[in-house]
């Protein structure tokens, strides 16, 4: 009886390594799991580069809209179609 106690342990044993396998594999924070977050850990620390270059050209414009008079000029102009003194703006109309 102690060999067949033995050769059930080995299959037992036998058949339980490929299910803790596929579940280290498949399972819940397993490889396939660990290899999605870090895609998209991946493609979050690219978006939030994206936004630390914005928020510093955003903090230039800022400074440059608190300290430079030409940068407001330039700014009002093509935003706001303003026009600065001593500038005349010509309008051509077309005649039909």
């Amino acid at each position: 009886m102690k060999k067949t106690e033995g050769f059930k342990k080995k299959y037992l044993l036998l058949a339980l390594i490929p299910a803790i396998a596929a579940f280290a594999v498949f399972g819940d924070k397993g490889l396939l799991d660990v290899y999605k977050l870090k895609k998209e850990l991946n493609g979050i620390l690219s978006y939030n580069r994206s936004l630390d270059a914005e928020n510093r050209a955003l903090e230039e414009k800022i400074s440059l809209l608190k300290t430079d008079r030409r940068y407001i000029g330039y700014i009002a102009r093509k935003e706001l179609g303003m026009i600065g003194k001593n500038e005349v703006v010509y309008r051509i109309e077309e005649t039909k």
